[in-house]
């Protein structure tokens, strides 16, 4: 495939009409991004050999929308506890950008990096002073921005009659699980029997590198709507862990059962060990939680469904023997690459790639090379590579914080709105992190931060209907306090309600 010309493509045809026609209903404009943050691998927008992510449209709509209304005055009720919860997570992005000019400075030709786009021969570089990195630090200032203006927006309740509803946010993000999968299928056929693909519209963006054509023995390697396999199988385990996570805290409805079962799917169509791993963690996590601190709870659950899942394992199997006994050899092929993948050649070049990025923090005495300066393998040596020890710090900070949250709202009913949002949302957030820890250098998707902003307004929001809204802490108490009368609990008066409720 050529690079794309500078230039609009279908995605921008479609979805521009939309975010106009939106413009003034922010609920729409937020479905919108998440059901179409799936096509990682296409752009609205091409320029030169950068591409604009389609969902990048109806988010940056959004943020003019709510820009607007902050600019003529409007307040939302949980902006307090909103912003007290982020400040960590927004020092840790200053600290990223400040770095990421300061560290090729400082460290000019001492630190060896991998830069973010390399060209053959690949091999490590000397940190310098550049422009390369700028387009990364455009893209975390634009979803800090993104992640802090939707959840302020998210702690709304909505006029009387017609309530903001997050837990619709949640459907839509199931919605974009189901057409992942549809277009995993669809790719599927194309390898199988060459039905017709848009491989040049799904795959725009030229600043992708995409991996198509891959195959494990006769069975191809699927990557959908996005880069690669990998990709389609960590946004696959992802939802896995969002879907089956609600299921367990009652959620009601069947398309959260319907997006487990298809997820799960997804993972197993992308052959991607990355996937597969982190749906065993994922298992793994719920049977400790269920043993644990959600026995009671948990463990009639967790046997229930395990003698459903083993009996039902037991009929396919069969029936594959039976029908298709070619089937079991090549999943035969591809249970062996998985558990195999730490002696492929690609797991090496990856830890040694995470290995110089843990030197490169190292050579830098922890202070980190800066945002976008260096490229890893995985999420952990490639933040400690960034932003160093004091940043990875105050990621842990932020994370210990919003867990306490968590914990702290534990009593209150499961069935709650509210309540749904949070457990829905810290699982999605859990199944984006366990696949980057794998085989993710960084997180840069606005699905990520959309996610995140609606865990942060979703405590936000049930916090404020307890009978004594708990003292904002940076380092909050694991359990619920209820101390004297609270005047603010309920929302305050919005300015230019007009503006908020249209």
């Amino acid at each position: 495939m050529g690079e794309s010309l500078v230039g609009i493509t279908l995605f921008f045809v479609v979805l521009a009409p939309l975010c106009l026609l939106w413009l003034a209903r922010p609920e729409r404009l937020l479905q919108l991004i998440l059901v179409t943050g799936i096509f990682e691998a296409g752009s609205a927008v091409t320029l030169g050999g950068l591409g604009i992510a389609p969902n990048t449209l109806p988010a940056m709509t959004l943020v003019g929308y709510i820009a607007m209304q902050l600019l003529l005055g409007a307040r939302y009720p949980g902006r307090t506890r909103v912003l007290a919860l982020s400040l960590p997570f927004l020092l840790v992005a200053g600290w990223a950008i400040a770095t990421s000019w300061l560290s090729p400075r400082l460290f000019e030709g001492r630190v060896f990096v991998w830069p973010q786009k390399s060209t053959p021969p690949f091999a490590l570089t000397a940190l310098s002073p550049g422009t390369a990195n700028l387009n990364q630090d455009l893209y975390l200032s634009l979803n800090i921005v993104i992640f802090i203006l939707v959840a302020l927006y998210a702690t709304r309740r909505g006029p009387p009659g017609h309530p903001f509803r997050p837990v619709n946010l949640l459907r839509a993000y199931f919605a974009s699980i189901l057409l992942a999968f549809a277009f995993a299928v669809w790719q599927f056929a194309n390898r199988v029997a060459h039905v017709p693909f848009p491989t040049d519209t799904l795959y725009s963006n030229p600043g992708w590198s995409i991996l198509t054509e891959q195959s494990i023995g006769a069975i191809p390697r699927i990557n959908g709507t996005f880069s690669e396999p990998s990709s389609l199988g960590g946004y696959m385990a992802a939802g896995a862990f969002c879907s089956g996570w609600l299921i367990l805290n009652d959620f009601p409805g069947l398309l959260a059962r319907v997006t487990l079962v298809t997820a799960i799917l997804g993972v197993l169509l992308s052959t991607s060990a990355t996937g597969i791993v982190s749906l065993a963690a994922g298992a793994a996590i719920v049977i400790a939680m269920g043993l644990t601190i959600h026995t009671r709870r948990f463990l009639p659950i967790i046997k229930r469904r395990a003698v459903q899942f083993v009996l039902l394992g037991a009929v396919l199997v069969v029936l594959i023997t039976i029908l298709a006994p070619d089937v079991i050899t090549n999943l035969g092929t591809i249970f062996d690459t998985v558990t195999n993948k730490q002696d492929s050649e690609s797991y090496d070049a990856r830890s040694s790639t995470d290995l110089d990025s843990l030197q490169a923090a190292f050579d830098t005495l922890g202070f980190g090379v800066g945002w976008g300066n260096n490229r890893s393998s995985s999420l952990i040596p490639g933040l400690l590579a960034a932003v160093g020890i004091p940043g990875v710090l105050g990621l842990v900070w932020f994370g210990w914080g919003l867990a306490s949250h968590v914990r702290a709202l534990r009593r209150m009913d499961r069935r709650q709105e509210d309540i749904q949002v949070v457990n829905g949302a810290s699982a999605a957030i859990v199944g984006y992190l366990v696949p980057a820890c794998l085989s993710g250098p960084t997180i840069t998707a606005i699905t990520f931060f959309v996610l995140l902003a609606l865990l942060v307004s979703g405590i936000a929001r049930a916090e404020s209907r307890q009978p004594g809204k708990p003292r904002l802490r940076l380092f909050p108490p694991a359990e619920p306090r209820q101390p004297a009368g609270e005047d603010s609990a309920q929302e305050q008066p919005l300015q230019h309600s007009w503006v908020i409720t249209s």
